[in-house]
């Protein structure tokens, strides 16, 4: 039995641990206000608020049902769009919705009021364009999207700064409630969690058996194999604390394997550092972000995984562990073909380390997609590079999409360094890039196109990084 709160009743299931939550909303407790869409992670018709409680109160997260393991809701809150409603009329984003005829045949809705009441429980300083940006990941197909967009903008010109220190408090809770954004129950969640009986939920274990499946985020996995996955035999890395969270330590980063890329923005660990911030917003939708692991993406080794080009520049390396040992291997040397890993039976990723960013570090990151948001690379490309005096003291540039493993650009990184910083220098980083790879025609281009491609990007990072010393109108 797997043992939660479902909106404000205790619930239990006896469904496996890898049926995915969107089935028991709708078939096993008869919530139908969750709708089923795509079920790859790409309308957020679907989505609901995930609680995880925390020492300093509980955590709220918009996830994707539809992907979302029932073994994941065990000793947490699971609200769905019945679990937001007053008993008697609208909440207030409700009644802003209708205002401004924001809603048509209403499939979508749900999940959109889901999506920014995630929003509004995750800060207690909401602006317009955060609020409308927080519904990148639900597409309507009717309304259009302006009336949508002016509802979420005048939500938070409605509801204004909360007075709480932090969005995870009872006093943060206590605003939402007050303003009808949330109804009372809401309160007593906290209480009701540390009571819950887990029907004894098992202590997480560090090494990985043989008949197990490993689940980080389940991203990826559960919205190609959900089918083979509902009963299998699975291993949550959520519940491994050794494996999330980050911590700095004489001048360097170690972010645990099960550390989500939300996680890693409300850290702010990368906020000054170049554009790698303002980056990882762009990665996938906010339901995406709640779930995705840093530790799944390398692992999954996706030539063109955004993460995992990001941390090849920033000279990574991996913790490695069987339960009784560990090892460190350097992250460009972990990919040794094609989702072929340096990964044997029995071992996980823990979590990874590099030097943290500081003044002499300038990092750019660039990326190529058919769309901004939701949208995989046709090409990317990250590039650390530490100057002193103009001249570069070292250089660490990766790319994807441009082989079978994500690439750490071993030549070009080597011909930079003590190079002045110029146009000439870009130049050669650029050929040299470009000498370097050999792409393959497929889906996101032809090989030609590919090279023209990270030729263009790898200008791009001096011309971003180095106006001052960069002709951009001469390099590109």
């Amino acid at each position: 039995m797997i043992s939660f709160i479902l909106n404000d009743k205790n619930y239990s299931t006896k469904l496996p641990p890898g049926a995915v939550t969107l089935d028991l909303i709708r078939s096993e407790a008869g919530l139908t206000g969750t709708k089923e869409g795509c079920r790859e992670v790409d309308c957020g018709a679907c989505t609901v608020l995930l609680g995880i409680p925390l020492q300093q109160g509980i955590k709220y997260m918009a996830v994707n049902s539809c992907i979302l393991p029932v073994g994941e809701l065990r000793g947490r809150h699971l609200v769905t769009i019945e679990g937001v409603n007053p008993k008697d009329g609208l909440s207030s984003i409700q009644k802003i919705f209708v205002e401004e005829g924001a809603s048509q045949c209403g499939f979508c809705t749900p999940g959109i009021i889901m999506s920014l009441t995630g929003y509004l429980l995750n800060t207690i300083d909401p602006f317009d364009t955060g609020a409308a940006g927080s519904l990148g990941g639900n597409i309507c197909r009717c309304t259009g999207y302006v009336s949508i967009r002016n509802a979420a903008k005048n939500i938070s010109g409605l509801i204004g700064p909360s007075p709480a220190g932090s969005c995870y408090s009872r006093e943060h809770l206590e605003w939402l409630v007050e303003k009808n954004m949330l109804p009372p129950y809401f309160l007593g969640i906290k209480e009701k969690l540390q009571v819950l009986d887990t029907c004894g939920s098992e202590k997480p274990h560090e090494g990985v058996s043989e008949h197990e499946i490993v689940v980080a985020g389940g991203t990826d996995l559960f919205s190609v194999e959900a089918e083979k996955l509902k009963n299998a035999d699975l291993m949550f890395l959520s519940e491994n604390k050794k494996m999330n969270g980050i911590s700095i330590t004489d001048d360097r980063i170690n972010i645990g394997a099960a550390t989500t890329i939300t996680d890693i923005i409300d850290s702010r660990v990368f906020c000054s550092t170049g554009n790698l911030h303002k980056a990882l917003e762009l990665v996938s939708s906010a339901q995406v972000r709640n779930r995705a692991t840093v530790g799944g993406n390398i692992v999954n080794a996706s030539p063109i995984g955004d993460l995992t080009i990001v941390f090849l520049a920033l000279d990574a390396r991996l913790i490695i562990t069987d339960g009784s040992k560990r090892r460190k291997v350097m992250l460009k040397d972990f990919f040794r073909g094609y989702k072929v890993l340096d990964l044997s039976a029995g071992e996980l990723l823990e979590s990874f380390e590099f030097n943290a960013p500081d003044s002499s570090m300038s990092f750019n990151f660039e990326k190529v997609a058919m769309r901004k948001h939701l949208d995989i690379a046709s090409i990317n490309t990250a590039a650390a590079l530490r100057v002193s005096n103009v001249i570069i003291e070292k250089a660490d540039i990766s790319a994807g999409g441009v082989a079978p493993v994500p690439l750490y650009l071993a030549r070009t990184s080597a011909a930079l360094q003590g190079m002045n910083i110029s146009t000439d220098t870009a130049r050669i980083a650029v050929r040299t890039a470009c000498d370097e790879i050999s792409p393959i025609d497929d889906v996101r281009g032809s090989a030609v196109y590919k090279k023209l491609l990270l030729g263009k990007l790898i200008a791009a990072h001096f011309v971003e990084l180095f106006p001052e010393f960069v002709d951009g109108e001469k390099l590109l």
